[in-house]
């Protein structure tokens, strides 16, 4: 295990909390940077040495609090999303958008980037020295055992103990934090899971029967069947292709199926396997699945949760697919952790002092449950209709770390209108 910083970190320096965040994913590093950001002290841990995962979304209402955060996609390979194409099974063309006028309703780019890329970017400025705050200490390959609510306290495998003002968890759907708010959740198999894997474009490039689908830049394109579907999208500077292959979890022979949900992001699954579920599609689709080099293609079950009712208890909170996991359909999984990020820096501002933590954190729980339900339910409809674009402006137009901030000034001034 990584060495532990020497100081005591429940210091509460000129007003700072100490706060520890179980899980250095997408969603811990983002709520790391807006927290550091606002003064406090953060230590996060985590049991991956890299965030997994192969490409993803930075839509509108994400991209805008990073560029804020100085998250800045085009710096580490972005391709900005700029062509929709919807195809049938077989490879007509149903749809060919042009995006570059509508894109233009939105205040920020829509990004497509690798996610390992994104990761490595949030992780540096997390940890920066010349960044504004105190740099978030990262502690790679640590698991947590348990978690004390009351007392905010982390127990480790190790059996370490680690005490805080503040413990978020950002441990992703399969969460061990989320134990100590519930007891329990039950994740639901929805029937479907998704292989997903990426290839390079030169290698697409250099075949006839892909050449043409491998030469469309910045680019999102959707191969419809009845009950599955193929998503290739671009990403690292166009170098990657990325797919998102979604099909009845009972046709393949991989981990998923076993009927109890698995305990990572994702298990192996081999191109004979893909090759066989999409046997009815495009012959240029499978022309570019058999390219994809086996040990990259990764298996994913597709699981939903009820909505949470609690997010928080004492001094634990949970974020992001830890407290409301997003089925895929809107790519807006990633972007509500961010969100969920701006909004909790938004009601625990520097001098927030630690016994006003619990009120806080049920206060954010307020201000983003709404919000967070509804896109889960866009997502479940998503998987069973066709218009994937749907539901664009109320996910794109929007502003959390606004939102949030209103709604906090509006608290404060009712707090005061009461005391006085």
């Amino acid at each position: 295990m990584a060495a532990l910083p020497p100081e005591g970190l429940t210091e509460n320096s000129q007003g700072a909390l100490s706060i520890l965040i179980v899980g250095a994913g997408i969603g811990g590093l983002s709520a790391a940077i807006a927290l550091r950001n606002v003064g406090h002290r953060v230590l996060d841990k985590s049991d991956l040495a890299n965030d997994t995962g192969a490409a993803i979304h930075l839509c509108p209402n994400a991209n805008g609090i990073l560029r804020r955060w100085g998250v800045m996609g085009e710096t580490f390979g972005a391709c900005v999303l700029s062509r929709f194409v919807e195809r049938a099974m077989d490879g007509n063309i149903l749809k060919d958008v042009d995006l570059t006028e509508s894109n233009a309703r939105w205040p920020h780019p829509w990004h497509l980037v690798r996610r390992a890329a994104l990761h490595r970017e949030l992780k540096r400025i997390a940890t920066a020295e010349d960044g504004p705050g105190i740099p978030v200490t990262v502690v790679p390959r640590t698991r947590v055992d348990k978690v004390a609510p009351e007392l905010g306290l982390v127990t480790l495998e190790s059996d370490q103990e680690l005490k805080a003002h503040l413990v978020i968890g950002a441990d992703g759907i399969y969460s061990t934090t989320r134990k100590a708010i519930t007891g329990k959740a039950d994740l639901n198999h929805t029937g479907k899971a998704a292989f997903r894997f990426v290839l390079p474009r030169v290698a697409a490039e250099l075949n006839p029967l892909t050449v043409a689908l491998a030469n469309q830049h910045d680019t999102f394109t959707v191969w419809f069947g009845k009950d599955r579907r193929v998503v290739m999208y671009s990403c690292d500077d166009n170098a990657l292709l990325n797919f998102v292959c979604i099909y009845p979890e009972s046709e393949s022979s991989t981990p998923a199926t076993d009927g109890t949900p698995r305990q990572g992001w994702s298990g192996d699954a081999t191109r004979e396997i893909v090759l066989n579920v999409f046997r009815d599609f495009d012959p240029h689709l499978k022309a570019l699945i058999a390219i994809a080099d086996p040990p990259s293609i990764k298996v994913w079950p597709l699981l939903d949760m009820r909505p949470l009712v609690d997010w928080s208890r004492d001094k634990l909170v949970l974020i992001g697919d830890a407290a409301h996991p997003c089925l895929p359909y809107q790519a807006q999984g990633a972007a509500q952790a961010i969100e969920d990020a701006a909004s909790l820096a938004a009601v625990l501002p520097i001098g927030t002092p630690p016994a006003e933590v619990p009120r806080r954190l049920a206060l954010f729980r307020d201000f983003r449950f709404g919000r967070t339900v509804k896109i889960q339910e866009y997502s479940r409809l998503m998987g069973r209709d066709w218009d994937v674009r749907a539901y664009e402006a109320y996910n794109f137009d929007h502003d959390e770390i606004a939102n949030s901030a209103a709604l906090f000034k509006k608290w404060e001034e009712d707090q005061l209108r009461e005391e006085s």
